[in-house]
């Protein structure tokens, strides 16, 4: 962290590492007062760059890029537990399913008990799923990705679209009604887009710490997802959109 920017500035850097802080957190990391921080975090609301949640919880309101893959371990990992655990309950014997890369991705896949085929482009996940006989596991080609230990590129494009899919279980760094499902690069969107596109059905895994949180790229519009899973009801107002646009909400 560069010590010679204005506090704000190293505020916004913190995040694009860490993904999310709290008021204490920063207060405890510069060796400020509370209203020290507040006032810096006033100057980042006002210009769109920051949002912080009822909660207390300070995140970057446009994600640039995706926190390293240690890193995002840690986040919200009880959230990704039980999301993980939801998801498992719609896959039936002898289904062809598609598992997106990352750490809810990861959590769903430690909750498979049932005979199927699994594609994927994470490397953990193959690896975790490699120890189950009654799984048969597929990586997709191409070159890895060290930040995110995942395959995106075009070849994983190219081998998702000759593939047909029972159920596509996607990954997104933000999501609203406007824009749909989100991320960070064009090419994790394109794959993700695939996916989606040659499955049956589909399912948006996601914890709810990423509704509103807007990125660059986007996957897909929300109604095309069959399903949308996360940990805890969301507001009234976005679960009567979810309704009206026949997306089964499951929490």
């Amino acid at each position: 962290m560069n010590q010679e920017l204005p506090r704000y500035k190293r505020i916004l850097e913190y995040l694009d590492e860490y993904d999310v802080a709290t008021i204490n957190l920063l207060s405890n990391l510069f060796s400020v007062s509370h209203m020290s921080i507040r006032r810096d975090l006033k100057i980042l609301q006002e210009k769109g760059l920051v949002r912080v949640s009822y909660g207390g919880e300070i995140k970057r309101s446009f994600l640039n890029g995706t926190p390293l893959y240690n890193v995002k371990q840690s986040r919200f990992s009880e959230s990704k537990k039980k999301v993980g655990k939801i998801a498992a309950g719609l896959l039936q014997p002898g289904m062809v399913i598609f598992i997106d890369a990352g750490t809810t991705m990861r959590e769903f896949a430690l909750n498979i008990n049932v005979p199927i085929t699994a594609i994927t482009p994470d490397l953990h996940i193959a690896i975790e799923l490699t120890h189950r006989p009654e799984i048969n596991t597929i990586i997709c080609p191409g070159e890895v990705q060290n930040s995110i230990v995942a395959t995106y590129n075009t070849q994983t494009m190219k081998y998702l679209s000759e593939q047909v899919i029972d159920l596509a279980f996607i990954g997104a760094d933000g999501f609203n009604f406007e824009d749909g499902a989100l991320t960070t690069t064009q090419i994790k969107a394109d794959c993700k887009w695939m996916a989606v596109s040659r499955s049956i059905q589909s399912a948006l895994l996601v914890d709810s710490s990423k509704l509103g949180l807007r990125c660059r790229f986007k996957i897909c519009d929300l109604n095309r997802f069959n399903y949308l899973i996360t940990e805890k009801k969301f507001p009234e107002s976005f679960e009567k959109k979810l309704v009206n646009q026949d997306i089964k909400f499951i929490y």
